[in-house]
């Protein structure tokens, strides 16, 4: 039948319960453990956890009922949901709501009910914990309150979600930056791409240039003259006859100074000179050498700024019969330390990358996996492999947020964000079949090129599976930079004194985009648009006036935007007259864009390790600072602009230092250490986790990676959970579940010791009248004051516990005689007889007590627990306010 009920809207208090993620998932222990509970103290022989859907009541635990759930028509427990309180029914057959239910009049055969409400975090009653049984029976304050009691701790578990949603939210944004930085790694990825094959095409161009420069002296004369490389000519011994203009700023020789000097002694540093004239000779010789119209970097020297690293290109050639070389050298110091500088903020990131503790995952546009760090490995199991995204929720386990279900193709959060779909926070559980299953909430977006072109997708995956972990998360990927190369070869091109082209290079007419035939010949103004031509225009009629003139500029031709270093030098003939000018321009645009990265890339790797919740720095091999960020002006009150080349004993005081520096030196040795400190800042105390990583190239450890995170509050939330699981509230004194723990330990102390102990069970005599007669609030105080007599009355050594209600034990443990236990139970009943103070009422109050003594080493807990409990009814049997002690085992 069904039981009418008061209409009311039940459809947020079904969204809160949904909310909570709990209808149908396998029972739990966690939840078992407290329907035991229930129904042994309340002695009952049903007592289920029961979740009111809108259909039905679902049972999530039980004890003593077969069924999993009922309809919510006949349920007892919609009555106590919609009551929002408990609801006892004493005599269900004496009760019109359920006299004729079902459930009553058939299995299970219901007569007595009591149900306590629990609620969600939002204050939605969403079940109950019920106890049942078969008989009629009365249901006292006290019982009451112990199903009070026990209704909170499954409200707890139930509501576990929500404690850390807070910390959740707060990781929300780092995910978010997550799937942007990973965007950004896509767009450099290919912008580096675009320039190497840029670059292999201009090596191509520039030595095709060369080619071209040798078949007229005079205009090769002029164009070295102000070439923007170096060029330095020698005879075939290695004598100076060549030097330009800008040989004079590398090397900072004048060209009278330069002249007739041995290029060996005059540029090459010691350690080369003797392979340099070598390699001359034997080229003089044999007509080779390895060197020769080869690119090679090498060190030089210079006048007064030492050593630099050139990039030199050297060709052989005859005139006049005799035998001459000639070199172009590109000063590439800059270059190289700009790529050694950026190379090394590569590895920090790619080592924050694989320390965080966020799983990070990303696929090409075609759907390939380019991105498995180390947090995902370890969820998976498995690395990454090039499987059609079809397989992936079967090879990687991934299943539906209730676990139960593989996830389809369309459902893989990596593939929707490939689709163009934003993900947040969604659920997913990763169960690989020897791993434990992960729940993971995964966020992720797709990747775009500057132009709107798909890159691929990144998908971020945060571990929630044990929300009372440390947040050693909290941790961010990096991007990964390139180096890109200057020294470009050169836009070559003449021009006459009518302004038409008379000469182009091919690169130059790739830089116009148009043939040969359309350009020479032709007006410069034709090749550049009106605002282009203006800024050109200035210097032009500068070089055919006969001034020489070099600028730099951003030009844009054919609609390409390119900055570029141009020289125009006057085309003087014999007479004075100016012919036109030549014209060089060396494409410095990679370099500009080169430093804008560089500029861009240190502003937000600061940017973010500045705003990541944990501190981060780097030690040299010296334990020297070389990078600290912001956090450790917040958490230490230190400038880490002030830190940097400052060695750690300098920074902090003796007792900081020395609680890491061994550690240190074991991460200097190659090994990656973690560990867990106290700190304290300004009055608080904080537990850090710290983790040291080394910074190893080619075997050789440069440093260290350091990096802590926060955990005093999941620390702190460990110690009240074990603390809340272990002791009675009510007394202070140990509960049953650290009772049984604390005498499973004893009977191993006395077995090993062969040494005598005994239990007491002790009941307060008449508790139920003290609570008749001064309430429970003054029952309350009766047994806190009876906890503290216990408490004075025995050792330190005896363990005293509260099982329930009115139910004390004592453990004795080195006890050697059962009259040895007497005395000890003679000692608590006169503790007991001074007038309990009860607001301001006297009471006497007594209790019995139950004493087993043993020695045997074939006593268990169950064995010994019955002996006290006999003992305990035999003492209350002979009138109360005394002990017994029962026969023990020898």
């Amino acid at each position: 039948m069904t039981i009418a009920t008061p209409h009311f809207d039940d459809t947020r208090r079904v969204r809160a319960l949904c909310a909570l993620r709990v209808l149908d998932t396998p029972q739990e222990e966690r939840f078992d453990r407290l329907t035991r509970l229930a129904a042994a103290t309340l002695a009952m022989p049903i007592a289920l956890v029961s979740l009111v859907d809108a259909q039905r009541q679902w049972f999530k635990s039980r004890v003593g009922l077969a069924a999993t759930e009922t309809s919510r028509a006949i349920s007892f427990c919609t009555h106590a949901v919609e009551r929002r309180d408990m609801l006892v029914v004493e005599d269900a057959l004496c009760d019109t709501r359920f006299a004729a239910n079902p459930l009553v009049t058939g299995a299970p055969d219901i007569r007595f009910y009591a149900g306590q409400p629990v609620f969600s975090h939002d204050g939605e009653a969403v079940g109950t914990l019920c106890v049942i049984d078969t008989v009629p029976r009365k249901f006292d304050e006290a019982a009451r309150q112990v199903l009070r009691d026990f209704a909170a701790l499954v409200e707890d578990e139930l509501n576990k979600g929500a404690l850390v949603a807070a910390r959740v939210r707060a990781e929300q944004a780092v995910q978010a930056l997550n799937g942007e930085l990973e965007q950004r790694i896509e767009q450099r990825t290919r912008s580096l791409r675009d320039a190497n094959d840029t670059l292999k095409r201009e090596i191509g161009q520039r030595l095709a240039a060369e080619a071209t420069l040798r078949t007229s002296e005079e205009r090769i004369r002029t164009i070295v003259g102000s070439s923007f490389s170096a060029f330095v000519g020698t005879d075939a011994s290695g004598v100076v006859v060549d030097w330009n203009a800008s040989a004079e700023r590398t090397f900072g020789w004048s060209r009278e100074e330069a002249l007739g000097q041995d290029l060996a002694t005059l540029i090459i540093p010691e350690a080369y000179r003797e392979a340099h004239r070598a390699g001359m000779q034997r080229f003089a010789r044999h007509g080779m050498g390895k060197v020769i119209n080869t690119r090679i970097e090498m060190p030089a020297r210079t006048r007064e700024h030492g050593d630099i690293m050139v990039e030199m290109t050297i060709n052989a050639f005859q005139a006049g019969g005799e035998l001459f070389f000639g070199a172009f050298l590109h000063d590439v110091s800059e270059r190289i330390r700009v790529k050694l500088a950026l190379q090394q903020k590569q590895e920090l990131l790619d080592t924050v990358l694989e320390t965080l503790d966020v799983g990070v995952v990303a696929c090409s546009a075609d759907g390939e996996l380019t991105l498995f760090n180390r947090a995902a490995r370890q969820f998976h199991g498995l690395p990454p492999e090039a499987l059609p995204s079809g397989d992936w929720a079967a090879h990687y386990s991934l299943f539906s947020a209730d676990g139960a279900h593989l996830l389809e193709e369309r459902e893989v959060p990596l593939l929707r964000a490939l689709a163009g779909e934003t993900i947040k926070d969604s659920a997913m559980v990763i169960a690989p079949r020897d791993r434990a299953r992960r729940y993971v909430l995964a966020s992720g977006r797709r990747m775009s090129g500057p132009n709107g072109e798909a890159l691929g997708a990144v998908v971020t995956m945060k571990d929630i599976t044990e929300l009372n972990d440390s947040q050693r998360k909290l941790k961010i990927n990096e991007q990964r930079l390139r180096a890109i190369t200057e020294n470009l070869p050169a836009l070559i091109g003449q021009v006459d004194k009518a302004g038409n082209f008379t000469y182009l290079n091919t690169l130059a007419l790739r830089f116009y985009g148009r043939e040969k035939a359309q350009l020479i010949g032709q007006p410069v103004r034709q090749a550049y648009s009106v605002q282009e031509f203006e800024k050109v225009e200035q210097f032009m009629k500068l070089a055919l006036q006969g001034k020489r003139v070099s600028f730099e500029d951003e030009l844009t031709v054919e609609g390409r935007s390119s900055h570029y270093h141009a020289s125009y030098i006057p085309d003087i003939d014999a007479a004075g007259s100016v012919n036109g000018f030549y014209a060089m321009a060396f494409d410095i645009t990679a370099r500009k864009r080169s430093e804008i990265r560089q500029r861009d890339s240190e502003e937000r790797l600061r940017t973010v390790t500045d705003n990541l919740p944990a501190l981060i720095s780097y030690l040299d091999a010296d334990l020297r600072y070389r990078f600290a960020n912001a956090m450790y002006r917040q958490w230490y009150g230190v400038d880490p602009a002030a830190m940097v080349g400052k060695s750690v004993s300098e920074v902090f005081p003796a007792h900081f230092c020395g609680q890491r520096e061994q550690q240190l030196r074991r991460c200097l040795e190659g090994h990656t250490v973690q560990l867990e400190l106290e700190v304290e800042h300004g009055g608080e105390t904080r537990i850090l986790h710290s983790v040291y990583i080394p910074h190893l190239r080619d075997g050789v450890v440069l440093g260290a990676y350091l990096l802590s995170t926060d955990v005093t509050a999941a620390r702190r939330h460990e110690a009240n959970l074990k603390a809340l699981a272990h002791t009675d509230t009510l007394t202070g004194l140990p509960n049953r579940r650290s009772y049984e723990a604390e005498l499973e330990a004893a009977l191993g102390r006395s077995v090993r010791n062969r040494s005598g102990m005994a239990l007491m069970f002790l009941d307060i005599d008449r508790f139920k009248q003290v609570n008749d007669t001064l309430g429970h609030a003054g029952g309350d105080e009766v047994l806190r004051e009876f906890a503290r007599r216990l408490l004075r009355t025995v050792r330190k050594t005896d363990t005293v516990s509260r099982l329930a209600g009115d139910e004390f034990t004592v453990i004795l443990e080195g006890v050697r005689s059962p009259e040895e236990c007497a005395r000890v139970g003679a000692k608590i009943v006169e503790a007991m007889r001074p007038l309990f103070s009860v607001g301001e009422m006297a009471r006497q109050v007594s209790t019995s007590i139950g004493i087993a003594w043993t020695n045997s080493a074939a006593s268990d807990a169950r064995a010994l627990s019955t002996q006290a409990d006999a003992a305990l009814y035999q003492a209350k049997a002979a009138g109360r306010n005394q002990f017994c002690v029962g026969a023990g085992t020898k």
